[in-house]
């Protein structure tokens, strides 16, 4: 895309990604204590764990950063991460699938199926218009985050009350955090308003 060369967008994807990680585990750590320096646990095999909805927020502070401090349109940029992260998801959940047996199998396996279809509807539908300007720049990746956090939010509804869980886990405040943003951001910005 204009403004953004490849060499660039693969910069900010390793960039991207080690700041989810890290995010990831600091955050499942803040919320899951291990009874031990924080930082020390960070690098602990013996307590394992990372926070989905952490890592989200990592990827999503790290490409704000880096599109203020390298000039680089921030909706080009998120939206470019989250088709390609998108299209990772399905066979995410379905490797998770394979350690996994019974509801958490059955959960996984559903989830790979959702986003599958959102593969679909984001390509044929939301990419187009993004490319006619019928849809803003920053739009889709909005979108997803709006849609991940109903999805991400519903299955944890759905663990919980199968007791695998509980429905007082603190990714639900995170997932309703992700939600109300892109709810606020999309309506600021005006989803059906692209550029003529």
């Amino acid at each position: 895309r204009k403004n953004v060369s490849a060499e660039q967008s693969f910069d900010v994807g390793f960039a991207v990604i080690w700041a989810s990680f890290i995010t990831s585990r600091f955050i499942y750590l803040i919320f899951h204590p291990q009874g031990q320096n924080i930082f020390l646990a960070f690098f602990s095999a013996k307590v394992g764990g990372l926070s989905f909805a952490g890592a989200i927020i990592g990827a999503i502070t790290m490409l704000y950063l880096i599109s203020k401090v390298k000039k680089i349109p921030l909706g080009r940029l998120s939206d470019f991460f989250t088709v390609s992260f998108l299209v990772a998801l399905p066979f995410g959940y379905l490797g998770s699938a394979l350690l996994h047996k019974k509801i958490l199998l059955l959960f996984d396996i559903f989830n790979a199926a959702i986003y599958f279809l959102l593969i679909l509807f984001f390509t044929k539908v939301l990419f187009p218009k993004l490319m006619q300007r019928t849809l803003k720049e920053g739009s889709i990746s909005l979108i997803f985050l709006l849609l991940f956090s109903i999805i991400s939010f519903g299955g944890n509804f759905l663990i919980a009350n199968k007791k695998i869980m509980s429905w007082m886990d603190p990714q639900n405040y995170l997932l309703v955090g992700l939600f109300l943003l892109s709810i606020v951001l999309l309506i600021k910005q005006g989803v059906g308003k692209g550029r003529k």
